[in-house]
């Protein structure tokens, strides 16, 4: 199967089917209540810089899709709300360009973003399949991008019938490959979470900004079992490491920024994120169904998650995001 249906057999499926095998990790806590804040809710600043650049809160679109039919009205609409709202925006998988140059024109989003932090993406085993630094490098120069993401999605490659499994020697290869790199390059898995041992070896070679990308949110072992005439799907759905669990066990690790994906449905969840050692939070499946809309709905949520956020400071009684980080969650669960 060619990438295009994969791919429109991937939005089909997010859209129509259960997709997350179980609840937000973050549901499992509560904001600790401050009675008495004393502090302006319209005084709270949600500002950070991230890559060089002011956004106005600390969260940024994940990575989703494109490269096919609807790629171009998805990622259009994306870049014009993350440029409303200041924040940064995350393409999907960018490989098929380098397959197929003429789908370059569903990324070509720059210059509906240019004050915005905006990545390029490509799958992290393609470093098994032929792609290295030139080819990363190209796509972060064709998309004028301030980074990379290069995922990492093993189980997901397992359960896909077309999948890439040869994930042998990778840090390795890495390691070799991030010096020619000419933009940084960021780690993220696709929802099944990293764990503290891989992420101390991303360090280790020169990675600082990792996102965990654990369960809670959608589960692609079990998207791809949707296209199988068997039950993998379903066995392998729920095997990950939920996304505050990324957070606790890598928040310590030194030279290394976390992004917190995999079950941010709120504002709250995004405070909650930080508190729990993100220095940013991300989401992707919410934003799905408004791209293929308009880029109004798009900033719709973002407002939401925004007014949410900041009235999470406010319950807390943070007046900026390095009071937010001092604070612990109460669990409840």
């Amino acid at each position: 199967m060619s990438i295009k249906d994969r791919k429109l057999q991937h939005i089909k499926i997010v859209l129509e089917k259960d997709t997350q095998p179980y609840p937000s990790s973050f549901d499992k806590y509560v904001l600790p209540h401050k009675a008495l804040p004393e502090i302006d809710l319209k005084e709270i600043d949600t500002t950070v810089r991230f890559f060089n650049k002011e956004i106005s809160f600390p969260f940024m679109i994940a990575s989703m899709t494109g490269g096919e039919e609807f790629g171009k009205t998805i990622n259009t609409n994306l870049a014009i709300a993350a440029e409303k709202n200041k924040i940064p925006l995350a393409l999907g998988s960018m490989r098929v360009i380098l397959k197929k140059p003429e789908s370059l024109d569903s990324f070509n989003v720059r210059h509906l973003c240019p004050s915005v932090p905006l990545f390029a993406n490509m799958g992290l085993v393609q470093l098994n399949y032929g792609y290295g630094a030139k080819e990363i490098n190209k796509l972060i120069d064709i998309i004028e991008a301030d980074g990379i993401f290069l995922h990492i999605n093993h189980l997901q490659e397992a359960v896909q019938p077309e999948g890439d499994t040869n994930f042998k020697g990778l840090i390795d290869k890495l390691a070799k490959v991030l010096p020619k790199i000419k933009k940084p390059i960021l780690i993220k898995e696709v929802g099944n979470g990293i764990d503290k041992e891989t992420a101390k070896k991303l360090t280790e070679i020169g990675i600082e900004w990792i996102d965990v990308a654990g369960g809670g949110g959608t589960s692609w072992p079990w998207v791809e079992g949707y296209r199988r005439d068997d039950d993998l799907g379903d066995i392998f759905k729920t095997e990950s490491i939920p996304t505050d669990k990324c957070l606790i066990d890598c928040r310590e690790i030194e030279n290394l920024n976390l992004i917190a994906c995999g079950g941010i449905r709120n504002g709250k969840h995004i405070a909650l994120s930080l508190m729990l050692g993100a220095d940013m939070a991300s989401s992707a499946k919410p934003f799905l169904e408004p791209a293929l809309k308009s880029s109004d709905a798009c900033s719709k949520i973002i407002e939401k998650y925004k007014r949410e956020f900041r009235i999470s400071m406010f319950a807390v009684g943070a007046k900026n995001i390095k009071e937010l980080k001092m604070i612990s969650p109460t669990l409840i669960a």
